[in-house]
């Protein structure tokens, strides 16, 4: 991707200013595109201010099926549905508020969806569960990661967490008990939503990332690790066992750094490359050609990225693939980036170089992030979660987006 394409792309929607927001801030606003339809699937309320983090895939009977992270006020719920009360928990609007997995289905393509239903809610956590991601084995049975969260990410709240998985023979109605493919321990390890993957000779493979306990030094190098790091949990039998692959650790940062949140897809000719959230204001990237065991040292991709996670899929039928990520980044700013610009591009040579990007949100005032992806027909179903700038309020939304819409130049 040419660097002046982007620096101009990023000016195009600087970020503009704030607002002054009530307790629970007035809806979003989705950016008005003709041919794509959109709509905010999981609104936030008072009770849940705050949905996103998700997941969806297609039933065998033709339904969509969507699941998503839902944040609650533990103080509204009816008393039988509220969790052990916590002292690691924070306000439901960040990341260590109390949170379930929730799920819902549609018979028409994501245009209208059933009542939701509590499809994950393991009260034993301390913070939440959060972030699924779901796939379907070559056995034909489904298979749920999430993130088990008995410890925040702030200094004062760092606990055990954990990856863990459940499995489903009859489309999501029923799920086995869960099965951790983290390390048996009481460090931090979660990872991404929407990132279990099954290769195509029927690998599972999970995203996982962990923040490295403070002043505990690296094997072999000194690394102190005061870090993240990204790797792989991997069953070759159906997720009764597992493996993991290397914490990859940033080669830029001396005695920290961020490698959190990576995405990956399979190329046409098998080999495997992921995408690596870090503080940089790029993505890095990594190949594999042994199928997600062993990956190639990271090194910057040149695609510009805010501090957030981008999103890489294999477009269905084709060996094109598609980005979805927010390239706003100033290196003035601090190391986040506005996150109010959610653009998409296309690479026809697995991920080499990328096309120009077209954007699906670019409201200054509020944040599109978290890109989740699935595919009905000759449509891509994005959801996404959409912050106001105080977020305090955060909707997850959806654009039905037809594939050629990501090729067409002149829209």
């Amino acid at each position: 991707m040419k660097p002046a394409i982007f620096h101009a792309f990023v000016a195009a929607f600087a970020f503009v200013g704030g607002t002054n927001a009530a307790e629970l801030p007035a809806p979003p606003k989705l950016r008005v595109i003709p041919g794509i339809e959109k709509s905010i699937v999981v609104a936030a309320t008072s009770m849940a201010p705050k949905s996103g983090e998700q997941t969806a895939i297609k039933l065998k009977d033709g339904r969509l099926f969507l699941l998503w992270s839902e944040f609650l006020r533990e103080d509204q719920l009816p008393a039988a549905q509220r969790p052990p009360a916590s002292p690691l928990r924070r306000d439901p609007t960040g990341d260590d508020g109390y949170a379930r997995i929730s799920g819902m289905t549609s018979g028409d393509g994501g245009r209208t969806w059933s009542k939701p239903r509590v499809v994950v809610d393991d009260q034993d956590a301390l913070v939440n569960c959060i972030s699924p991601g779901i796939t379907r084995m070559k056995d034909g049975r489904l298979l749920l990661a999430y993130s088990w969260r008995s410890g925040g990410n702030g200094a004062t709240n760092y606990g055990n967490c954990a990856k863990m998985v459940r499995i489903s023979a009859d489309e999501g109605m029923t799920w086995s008990e869960r099965t951790r493919i983290t390390p048996d321990n009481s460090e931090y390890h979660t990872g991404c939503h929407d990132r279990a993957y099954t290769l195509a000779d029927g690998r599972v493979l999970v995203q996982c990332h962990t923040i490295l306990p403070p002043g505990v030094a690296q094997p072999g190098d000194g690394y102190r690790r005061t870090c993240m790091g990204t790797y792989y949990a991997y069953s070759d039998d159906h997720g009764k066992t597992w493996r993991r692959t290397e914490v990859m650790l940033d080669p830029l940062a001396g005695k920290g750094g961020r490698f959190e949140e990576a995405s990956m897809a399979q190329r046409a000719d098998g080999s495997l490359i992921q995408f690596i959230r870090n503080w940089h204001g790029q993505s890095f990237v990594s190949e594999s050609s042994d199928r997600g065991g062993n990956w190639s040292a990271p090194r910057p991709s040149g695609v510009f990225s805010a501090l957030a996670p981008s999103l890489v899929v294999r477009l269905p039928n084709s060996a094109d693939l598609l980005m979805l990520w927010n390239p706003t980044w100033n290196p003035e700013a601090g190391i986040v980036g506005i996150r109010s610009v959610l653009a998409c591009a296309i690479s026809r040579d697995g991920g080499k170089t990328w096309g120009l990007p077209k954007a699906l949100e670019t409201d200054p005032n509020q944040w599109a992030e978290y890109p989740g992806v699935t595919f009905d027909g000759g449509n891509a179903l994005v959801h996404y979660r959409v912050f106001n700038q105080t977020r305090k309020r955060c909707d997850l939304a959806q654009a039905r987006v037809p594939i050629s819409w990501f090729y067409d130049d002149k829209s």
